[in-house]
């Protein structure tokens, strides 16, 4: 068997792909304040000629319509000074990007008690990120429950599609057990929205890359999970203007937006597509020729 290219950072593109691509599920998920509006940049050039790069920044409204950022930054090995330190940095750039207050965020493996929560950054600044440990105890007996759900074939809400195939990360032992027994039910799972359920697969890859110990094993499960099929089933182009076009009330389909909205997202996702074909089926599905698309007056 040929040589698997394994993931770079496989946990970093899990994280990113769910609030990349499932953000309002993910916030949901995580419990953070505010309502999800979508993905903001997250690199901010420095003085010194360096680019940071934070993990996760994305835009929420709160209650009284405020606007807030959400700076996430997903931590394996420690969380210590060092990574209060780099958070703080984060915050302040990214208020000085976006003139908007920031909310810090440090997702992270580790128990609790292992992680540092607070930093004195001057006498008089305190800073005091949300600190979220993902270690827990009962997440077997989480896992066993949902793989039993699974199994009877019972609806799954997007929540808990994204808690299934978050558990592995929150168990402190037996990764690839975890990982073997989600993908067993994954193809097969009962969820509602397609997109979803296609994003789900995509980002229990990252688990497969994360946790299986062999290449033989990455394949086999890559096959489980029907990552091909997905893959070849339909475009994620064409997914992800789906999505973007109906965040109100999240309904299916992009044609109950305005006109002037719908040729914004098809013109921003033929624009961000090279392949042609892609395009001529933007065009065909919501009935415009493709000049229209790509010519749309929508500034």
């Amino acid at each position: 068997m040929s040589k698997i290219k394994r993931m770079n950072n496989p946990e970093d593109t899990f994280m990113k792909r769910q609030f990349t691509y499932l953000g309002d599920i993910a916030h949901e998920f995580y419990n953070l304040p505010g309502k999800y509006i979508g993905s903001e940049c997250n690199e901010y050039p420095n003085v010194d000629g360096g680019i940071p790069r934070a993990d996760i920044v994305y835009e929420v409204r709160m209650k009284d319509g405020s606007i807030f950022m959400i700076n996430i930054e997903d931590e394996t090995s420690y969380v210590n000074v060092n990574t209060l330190k780099k958070s703080y940095n984060y915050k302040i750039n990214i208020y000085y990007k976006t003139k908007n207050p920031v909310i810090s965020v440090i997702t992270t493996t580790l128990p609790e008690d292992k992680c540092l929560n607070e930093l004195w950054i001057s006498p008089t600044d305190l800073f005091k990120p949300f600190v979220i440990s993902l270690h827990d105890e009962n997440a077997w007996k989480k896992l066993n429950t949902l793989i039993d759900k699974a199994k009877k074939q019972e609806e799954f809400s997007d929540i808990e599609g994204l808690e299934l195939i978050n558990l592995p990360r929150f168990c402190s032992e037996n990764h690839q057990k975890a990982i073997e027994m989600i993908c067993s039910v994954l193809y097969d799972l009962k969820i509602d929205d397609d997109y979803v359920k296609n994003e789900l697969i995509y980002s229990m890859q990252c688990m497969i890359h994360k946790y299986a110990k062999t290449d033989e094993k990455i394949k086999d499960l890559e096959e489980m999970i029907g990552l091909r099929q997905v893959m070849k089933k339909r475009s994620p182009v064409l997914d992800a203007m789906e999505r973007q076009g109906v965040l109100k009330g999240r309904k299916q389909g992009i044609e109950i937006g305005e006109e002037k909205g719908i040729l914004k997202v098809l013109k921003d996702l033929a624009n961000d597509s090279s392949n042609e074909k892609t395009v001529e089926e933007l065009a065909e599905k919501y009935g415009y020729t493709v000049d229209e698309i790509l010519n749309a007056n929508v500034d």
